[in-house]
């Protein structure tokens, strides 16, 4: 019996790798004042009409004065891809098209890499630029595909961008001028800034290279709300808020606590920030760690005097809140360093009662808090106590 021949596949070669932009046409820095048809991205291949959630998502242009999608005519030509403004291109703008991450060919091998193309329908481009890092303050991390816009105040064209995966991101080419900037969370990764959603804004003019920092953060007037008191002991109770607090020790003045059902006074005894309840809470366990290895370490000295095998089963648990000496060595990022410097956010804090709170105890709590951008608001919630538990 013969052997079977091993070929390859119908088609050829297996192809694992992604299209590749052989020439974009206007290339990017080119100056032109007669262009009317599409601007083309040619590949090396035929790319997929239906990358991701649709090819025409993969491209943006700035500026622009209303929704992307709405500014953006994307054709698709198997070999290549040709945009263009619903409008035409108007005459003396600055253009930006970026072609973002994902465009896969036919066996779905993706671009990881985007490309921004920079022309100009009239006058030079400019050489400016605004760059830098957007942080999500709420979350202490970076703004990952953050959304970042530049709107000129004189005519509110806008350019956008959005941030990398470290948060960092960078505008070229913007024409001199004052800008509102805007870096926006993008929470539902849509590339739009949405109202609910964390952002930071400052206006600048641009003649040069500026850099910023932004601090995104949400920006809600109608001050934070109460969603919930928990027990935390016969003394302790946690406020949990709709928003992120103000940075700071709250005072005891700002809590009113009445005890159900004759809504007679309770007094509060302190009020802390979450960041204080929370240190307080790691040096007590780093106390109980230590005391447990101070236990552990004089058995084993006094199995030795007595020569009897000291009992090595339990471990002692890590200290909570001891520094790392190896993490503590290790290089931080930009974004860690700048972290560092401004206060974490916190959307609970502790209050302790002046009288302990009887099992299956009810209470009525007021409290008035501030949030970042300091608008203050009271609100009430009940907090129950729970009953003791069942010894039977």
């Amino acid at each position: 019996m013969a052997c079977a021949v091993m070929q390859a596949p119908p088609g050829g070669p297996p192809d694992f790798d992604p299209p590749v932009v052989v020439s974009v046409t206007p290339d990017s820095g080119t100056v032109t004042d007669s262009l009317e048809d599409h601007l083309v991205f040619q590949f090396d291949e035929v790319v997929s009409e239906q990358s991701g959630s649709g090819i025409e998502n993969l491209f943006e242009i700035s500026p622009h004065t209303s929704e992307l999608i709405e500014q953006l005519e994307v054709d698709w030509r198997r070999t290549a891809v040709a945009v263009r403004p619903t409008r035409g291109w108007q005459p003396n703008l600055v253009y930006q098209i970026t072609m973002l991450p994902g465009v896969a060919d036919l066996r779905n091998n993706r671009l990881e890499e985007g490309r921004t193309v920079i022309f100009s329908t009239g006058g030079p481009i400019p050489d400016t630029r605004v760059s830098g890092i957007v942080l999500d303050w709420e979350n202490g991390s970076v703004g990952v595909g953050a959304v970042v816009q530049a709107m000129l105040l004189a005519d509110s064209l806008t350019y956008s961008t959005t941030a990398d995966s470290v948060g960092e991101y960078a505008l070229t080419a913007l024409p001199v001028g004052t800008y509102m900037l805007t870096g926006a969370v993008d929470a539902n990764r849509n590339r739009r800034r949405e109202r609910l959603e964390p952002f930071d804004t400052v206006t600048v003019t641009v003649d040069g290279h500026y850099d910023h920092v932004f601090w995104a953060v949400t920006q809600d007037t109608t001050g934070p709300q109460l969603r919930s008191a928990i027990w935390v002991d016969s003394l302790t109770a946690r406020l949990q808020f709709n928003q992120k607090l103000e940075p700071g020790e709250p005072s005891i003045a700002s809590f009113e606590v009445w005890a159900l059902p004759d809504t007679v006074p309770v007094g509060v005894r302190a009020a802390l920030a979450a960041v204080t309840f929370d240190s307080i809470m790691a040096a007590e366990q780093a106390v109980r760690d230590s005391l447990a290895q101070l236990e552990q370490d004089s058995l084993a000295a006094l199995a030795d005097t007595l020569d009897v095998p000291a009992d090595t089963g339990a471990v002692a648990a890590p200290a909570v809140g001891v520094p790392d000496p190896v993490q503590d060595t290790l290089p931080r990022s930009p974004a860690q360093l700048l972290l560092e410097q401004r206060p974490v956010l916190f959307d609970w804090l502790i209050i302790r009662l002046a009288v302990p709170m009887a099992p299956e105890a009810r209470f009525l709590i007021d409290a008035t808090a501030r949030n970042v951008l300091q608008a203050e608001a009271t609100s009430r919630t009940l907090l129950i106590a729970p009953a003791l538990p069942d010894s039977t």
